[in-house]
């Protein structure tokens, strides 16, 4: 599972009122872009040979770029006694004061709804969870009358954002009003309402045709008022643009933050401390990213196995942005760390069986993976043997890891997935040796486990030590909805990015490849239908997101931020 289209690089914004810098003086500073992608520089691979599979004993020749990155982030001149500084600014002086202004009686649940949504752009949310929630739970029963008593669109918007942001299903009727036959063209000249009605627009649930219809109108006009200068100021028309490529639904949270900040500081009447807060928040989370990827780095190194198994792709730093996004807040550099880990273990395998093995090979390993017995592995090939040696030692060395903090059963039940995921390797590597391209679906009953989405989830909930590890376990184990959608989700994007790649490669079990072939269609036809099946199921995420109660919020956006991850 790579997450790839992610930049990073020196980059510096303008100084914060005590002369510190939003990002830290290094040429490792993380920052976050939306058109140079890391995936056009770092991991395109260089294709030597396509075999087109046509027999089981056939081994796909794929070499791989080496990693951009290398040793850079075991260099990078930080000084980690910054930490105690911000930490304890954040916590002495700006947490009590923010949580002042949620908290003061003087505001009204409107504008305490507005702070909240605040809050979210700017990254600094999660440190006043409780109160937040509090606040929303306090003003859901008077929501008829806020809405009533509303009349601005942007406002509306916001307020329907943020309750379904935290759970609360509030109808999308309250957007009626603003509506004729279809959406008023008077509203076009709302520039920030109508921005704000797109965002909230990708929190659609099925059957919710009034959020389809806002999300055309809403696009349709953006796309013109993002180039009227004369109208709109340049800081907005930027703010317009970036929401155009990829909708804070679809950002990292982090990278929303990042962007919001620099929006922010160039709108009148900003709130200084709140920026300032924002800025400090965001440089802390820095130092935690460096020093954890100088730390994965390190252990990366220790494995040897870009040397030992030179076929896979070295790409560490991308997997760390996937944990990323599946989690940004400091307090989950634990979580960051392990999810690190087992994703480029997942990538050792998912090349092993994908790009290098041949079917005999790509059975045996899964053979032994279901065995989970290093005493059994002698008689496979050396590759084979690295492969497996190195997957049951990293779960091994997490199990110790997380034995003292009783999060035993989620390892092992980590270790069922990865064998899963194992078998349904196999199955798409037998496949393609054979040449053999399935209807669409009797792939998709593969391709939902060899996405990875199931695997991948329960191991990012291994580290929540907030939520109750059984009743996780237990909710994940009845196949919810809302895992499968995003199996579905990841499976038939990932399958539309890399379907030139595969056909070269002779990869034809491929979902755009098998929607083709079941209904006699064009590859355009194809993409377009897949991508509508996608929108679908991100309606079906949202709408699990709201109705599910058998696991505590924040196992919900752990999954909700997944799409995030599709979307990296």
């Amino acid at each position: 599972m790579e997450a790839a289209r992610m930049c990073f690089g020196p980059k510096t914004l303008p100084h914060l009122g005590n002369g510190a810098h939003l990002y830290l003086p290094t040429k490792l500073s993380l920052f976050l872009h939306n058109k140079v992608t890391l995936s056009s520089r770092a991991t395109k691979p260089k294709l030597l040979l396509c075999v087109k599979g046509t027999s089981e004993s056939s081994r796909p020749v794929t070499h791989f770029a080496p990693s951009f990155w290398g040793d850079h982030f075991l260099s990078a001149p930080l000084d980690y006694s910054e930490y105690n500084t911000l930490e304890i600014e954040i916590e002495s002086v700006f947490k009590p004061k923010v949580r002042n202004m949620l908290m003061s009686s003087h505001i009204g649940d409107k504008e305490n709804i507005c702070l909240i949504h605040l809050l979210v752009n700017l990254g600094t949310f999660h440190y006043f969870e409780k109160e937040i929630e509090e606040i929303l739970d306090q003003a859901f029963p008077k929501l008829d009358s806020l809405f009533a008593e509303e009349d601005g669109l942007e406002i509306t918007a916001i307020m329907f954002e943020v309750f379904r942001r935290y759970g609360h299903h509030v109808s999308c009727d309250v957007f009626e009003r603003f509506i004729g036959a279809t959406f008023r063209e008077q509203l076009v000249s709302d520039v920030r309402g109508m921005l704000q009605l797109y965002e909230a627009a990708h929190l659609g649930t099925p059957s919710e045709g009034i959020m389809d219809e806002a999300l055309r109108f809403t696009r349709f006009h953006l796309e013109s008022l993002a180039s009227q200068e004369a109208t709109t100021p340049p800081h907005l028309s930027r703010h317009i643009l970036s929401a155009l490529y990829r909708p804070r639904f679809l950002k990292m949270e982090i990278e929303t933050a990042r962007e919001y900040i620099s929006f922010y500081q160039e709108e009148e009447g900003h709130n200084e401390m709140l920026l300032t807060f924002a800025k400090l928040k965001f440089k802390l989370c820095q130092l935690h990213y460096l020093q954890e990827l100088e730390t994965l780095t390190k252990w990366w190194k220790e494995t040897n196995l870009a040397y030992k198994l030179p076929y896979v792709r070295d790409r560490l730093l991308e997997t760390f942005v996937g944990a990323l996004a599946t989690y940004f807040e400091p307090r989950y550099s634990l979580g960051r760390t392990i999810v690190s880990k087992i994703s480029i273990m997942m990538v050792v395998m998912d090349d092993t069986c994908d790009a290098y093995g041949s079917f005999p090979e790509v059975k045996s390993l899964i053979d032994s993976l279901q065995r989970w017995d290093l005493g059994a592995i002698d008689e496979l090939p050396s590759h084979l043997r690295i492969v497996i040696q190195s997957i049951v030692d990293t779960m091994e060395d997490i199990k110790r890891e997380m034995k003292p903090r009783g999060r035993s059963s989620s390892v092992q039940y980590t270790v069922e997935e990865i064998k899963r995921l194992g078998r349904a390797y196999a199955n798409i590597s037998k496949w393609a040796r054979a040449g053999y391209v399935p209807t669409f679906d009797e792939y998709m009953e593969v391709g939902i486990d060899s996405s990875g989405v199931r695997c991948f989830a329960m191991y990012t909930f291994m580290a929540m030590e907030d939520c109750d590890e059984d009743q996780t376990i237990e909710w994940f184990k009845s196949e919810p909805k809302m895992i499968v959608a995003l199996c579905v989700i990841f499976r038939l994007e990932n399958d539309i990015a890399g379907f030139e790649l595969e056909m070269r490669r002779g990869e034809v079990a491929n979902g755009v490849n098998c929607y083709m072939k079941q209904h006699s269609v064009t590859k355009e036809v194809a993409v377009r239908e897949i991508k509508k099946i996608v929108r679908e199921y991100c309606k079906v995420v949202m709408e699990e997101f709201l109705t599910i109660k058998a696991v505590p919020r924040p196992i919900l956006v752990r999954c909700l931020n997944t799409i995030r991850l599709v979307n990296v």
